[in-house]
């Protein structure tokens, strides 16, 4: 499907290049990405998983998703509110490494495939213990002595 150029006009590939994306604080975050990464390669296992293993691939998912989007509403936040986000999208990180775990000692897939992504999610947790301890630092640093 080609779009040709019409006389002060421009082409479709022109229009989408000059939008600009909205570009939002959990964008410039590592983590995000790595959990971005980890729901992607995730979610392929769990829709790979064997009939009668329905919930554990929903628990994964869930897992993945919440951990996802809890590092971007943290990074919305801040204060003891950041900490807590970054705190409930780390406890999430764990959960969905033990549910791959689960996967991995019933034999539901290949143990590659399944130590990809928990390798992803040990990085992850160690990323949102790093940017928990920020924010509680910076946020020791703010307040006055007491």
């Amino acid at each position: 499907m080609s779009v040709r150029r019409v006389e002060g006009r421009e082409t479709r590939s022109e229009i989408h290049r000059n939008q600009r994306i909205p570009t939002f604080d959990h964008h410039r975050l590592d983590a995000f990405s790595v959990a971005r990464e980890a729901l992607k390669r995730g979610d392929v296992l769990a829709r790979r998983l064997p009939r009668g293993y329905a919930t554990l691939a929903d628990q994964l998912r869930r897992a993945l998703l919440s951990a996802f989007l809890g590092i971007a509403e943290a990074s919305s936040r801040s204060g003891a509110d950041r900490l807590a986000r970054f705190r409930c999208a780390r406890g999430e990180a764990s959960e969905a490494a033990a549910a791959l775990e689960a996967v991995q000692l019933l034999s539901l897939a290949p143990d590659r495939d399944v130590e990809t992504v928990i390798a992803l999610l040990d990085r992850l947790c160690a990323m949102l213990t790093r940017l928990a301890g920020l924010t509680q630092r910076r946020d020791s640093l703010r307040s006055p002595p007491t």
